[in-house]
């Protein structure tokens, strides 16, 4: 009787570890996240040859010590229109920013599940209320183009981070591209529109012959020879190539831009979008409704990928997807439907986060088979219990100084820390959480610390705490 007691024991303690068991990348895993805000990426000039700063924020588990993760790139709505003026087109705010409501829960959801995941700035800004159907076509073809340069030098922005300083510790082999409505726009040609006679086609030129993009004009140059398509948003000299795309409710400017590069696309789209078509249809500007140019929205999309062999790596697994391999339409949904605005009631914001798990549900699987990635499993973390803000930068977008540890790399165990207001105590963590030091001194807006000797090398977490506010900034230590 003792040793059958003593089975069962064992087994429904079994039972229950089985019971909390999970598959990273599939399901949460992380109960705890840190966002790095603020990262720089690369710089242009916008469609009035003003300077542009581009930036994004970084989303990664905490505590996660995983060398190789894959990355996931989610990029705002806003029809490439500045955020005030899609906002105010939209009657939604906030729109059009990386820190819109229904990216930024993705991002959460994605590291949650062991990604490391991204929401990223573009160049934006365009001529919406020109008064010809060509004109309005041209500004936004060429939104567009500025939009997807961005997007590549983002992507060998990974790529150099990898290859050097390894801040992220992404896996280069392993990038997702995407985002919703616009932002999946980007996603989709940076995949796709890939050759030089693709900007050539009579769809994209004016009247006169002229292409709609002038790749000689300043922030529209496309390089030459094998670095054409590039752009020169940044970090030269890495590919730009992406493995996969996350669409939800984007297009493609035209078909024809689709081969055999066999780069999968997985698509959620609202069947009744009214701003971006399900099947293709000629776009309209959100005020006015005044026509600019035919696209091909998910349906006609994923119909040219199957045609052409784009969604091999979906199947045998996906075929049974309807009507494609990769697509799950949205009945009864209009744009966006996983995001909430300051106007949404508290029904709004229930409902969008349940087309927020429909996404994480819908393409989690698929993206775990197209990137092959590895079965790990681990706990559960059924609930979020922390969310960690990091200072990117020294020099905030607005230009005003706000945190800074310098210098970094550091070559010996010493740290210059400076804040725009007083703080209190410094404390040093390793990425994975654990503290390594932690000094109290009197309340100064500078401080010079010296940290234990044999310190290791490698990437640590500087801490500060002021009255009102906890910051941190990532510092690299490497003697």
């Amino acid at each position: 009787m003792r040793t059958l007691y003593l089975l069962l024991t064992f087994v429904g303690a079994s039972l229950g570890l089985w019971a909390q068991s999970a598959t990273r990348f599939l399901d949460p895993v992380f109960a705890r996240i840190q966002v790095s805000r603020g990262v720089q990426y690369g710089s242009n000039v916008d469609f009035t040859q003003a300077p542009v700063t581009l930036y994004m924020d970084v989303y990664e588990p905490l505590g996660d010590t995983m060398q190789k993760r894959p990355v996931i790139v989610l990029i705002h709505a806003g029809s490439f229109l500045p955020p005030s003026i899609a906002s105010a087109a939209f009657g939604k705010t906030p729109i059009g920013t990386r820190v819109d409501s229904g990216i930024v829960a993705l991002c959460i959801e994605f590291a949650r599940r062991g990604y490391v995941a991204i929401s990223a700035d573009h160049r934006v800004g365009w001529n919406a209320q020109a008064t010809t159907q060509e004109a309005r076509a041209q500004g936004i073809i060429q939104a567009v183009w500025r939009a997807v340069q961005d997007g590549r030098a983002l992507v060998r922005y990974l790529r150099k981070d990898a290859a050097t300083t390894n801040s992220f510790r992404i896996d280069p082999d392993r990038i997702v591209m995407g985002g919703s409505s616009s932002g999946a726009y980007v996603g989709l040609h940076v995949a796709y529109l890939n050759r030089p006679e693709e900007l050539d086609n009579p769809k994209f030129k004016l009247s006169n012959g002229t292409p709609f993009v002038d790749t000689t004009a300043p922030g529209m140059d496309r390089g030459s020879g094998p670095n054409a398509f590039e752009g020169g948003s940044g970090n030269p000299g890495y590919p730009s190539t992406i493995q996969a795309v996350l669409n939800l409710g984007g297009a493609i400017g035209d078909t024809s831009f689709i081969q055999n590069e066999g780069i999968p696309v997985i698509s959620l789209h609202g069947v009744q979008d009214p701003s971006t078509p399900y099947t293709s249809g000629v776009v309209v500007t959100a005020v006015g409704n005044y026509p600019i140019i035919e696209v091909f929205g998910s349906y006609s999309l994923h119909e040219n990928l199957d045609l052409k062999g784009n969604l091999g790596a979906l199947k045998p697994d996906y075929a049974g997807d309807q009507p494609f391999p990769g697509l799950y339409p949205w009945q009864g949904a209009g744009f966006e439907p996983f995001g909430w605005y300051s106007n949404s009631t508290d029904a709004d914001k229930a409902r969008a986060r349940r087309y927020v798990d429909t996404v994480l549900w819908f393409a989690a699987p698929r993206l775990f088979k197209v990137l092959a990635l590895p079965t790990v499993q681990m706990p559960a973390a059924p609930t979020l219990t922390e969310v960690v803000e990091v200072t990117a930068l020294a020099q905030g977008e607005n230009g005003k100084l706000d945190f800074q540890v310098f210098p970094s790399p550091a070559s010996s165990p010493q740290v210059a820390i400076r804040c725009a207001v007083p703080f209190t105590e410094v404390e040093l963590f390793t990425l994975e959480g654990h503290l390594v030091a932690r000094q109290q001194i009197a309340p100064a807006a500078e401080y010079l610390w010296n940290l234990p000797a044999g310190l290791p090398a490698g990437l640590y977490l500087v801490r500060i705490t002021t009255p009102r506010l906890t910051l941190y900034q990532r510092w690299s230590y490497q003697p």
